[in-house]
């Protein structure tokens, strides 16, 4: 399908993603599994904590997660950074990964070796390690904001959540860092998409490819998917609109080639271009 809804969800929109077969959508605190149609199968509540992108591997749901602040804290001082790994038939929660790795870069907030501006995780994707045909799991981390914090990051994990490596990308510092991440198996490069930011020193540009060593950001597009992001390979992706206010919010994901979001698009343009495609689809 060209265009699929959920609807009626407790808070925001985190991201999406598909087998094939169906689409599975991470809002703060529900996991959904509906059909390319947009019929629920399943919605499961996540309590204790925030959740963030999803993305689907092997028959298992991979979600970031950060737990809840304690009681008296700011609500981004998260206490922990975990990976909920979801049956993606049933949506039963399987196990969580703990990323130890950012305990880490949380103990050196405030100290001389915070280089990273490290506030939490967010984008994940299962992508294979430059120049060979091994799979990892990539969590992309969630930035303070700062001139200085001017790399979005990924780490790279093994499947089984055990801290490899990271690959800093420079863009310019970016409001809560990488809000979605894919990786695009036909041509072995990432994607990732940001929120705005209002700032001098952030990035005009929302939506970034990377090369294929992860090195840098080879193309920067004015296009705004922070809710969701798919790369559906042969050069088609799924981008993402949300709508509605807590209590009841809903979301959408829209199929697109490159040349639609290499200009920027106003919301009308987006809308105007679904109702498109829903005519064509009937």
């Amino acid at each position: 399908m060209k265009y699929i809804e959920t609807l009626h969800q407790n808070q925001h929109m985190q991201g999406f993603t598909s087998d094939g077969k169906h689409m599975y959508w991470s809002f703060t605190d529900t996991v959904v599994k509906t059909t390319l149609k947009g019929t629920v199968r399943r919605c499961v509540p996540v309590s204790g904590g925030h959740l963030g992108d999803i993305d689907y591997f092997e028959g298992k749901l991979y979600a970031s997660f950060m737990g809840d602040a304690l009681p008296g804290h700011p609500w981004n001082d998260w206490t922990s950074f975990k990976i909920c790994v979801f049956d993606a038939d049933t949506l039963e929660l399987e196990k969580m990964i703990n990323l130890d790795i950012c305990d880490y870069y949380k103990s050196l907030k405030g100290t001389d070796a915070d280089t990273r501006g490290f506030q939490g995780v967010d984008g994940v994707a299962f992508g294979k390690i430059p120049g060979t045909e091994e799979w990892r799991m990539f969590v992309a981390c969630a930035l303070d904001t700062g001139e200085k914090y001017e790399n979005n990051i990924l780490l790279r994990f093994t499947l089984d959540g055990v801290y490899e490596t990271e690959y800093p990308i420079k863009t310019g510092n970016t409001v809560f860092g990488i809000q979605n991440l894919d990786y695009d198996a036909t041509t072995g490069e990432f994607w990732f998409s940001t929120y705005g930011g209002g700032e001098p020193f952030m990035p005009k540009e929302t939506l970034y490819k990377t090369d294929v060593n992860i090195t840098k950001a080879e193309e920067k597009f004015c296009f705004s998917s922070a809710y969701g992001f798919e790369c559906l390979g042969g050069g088609k992706y799924y981008c993402a609109l949300q709508w509605g206010t807590n209590g009841n919010r809903c979301g959408g994901a829209f199929m697109c080639e490159k040349s639609f979001f290499e200009t920027k698009k106003t919301e009308a343009e987006v809308t105007d271009y679904i109702k498109q495609l829903l005519e064509n689809e009937q």
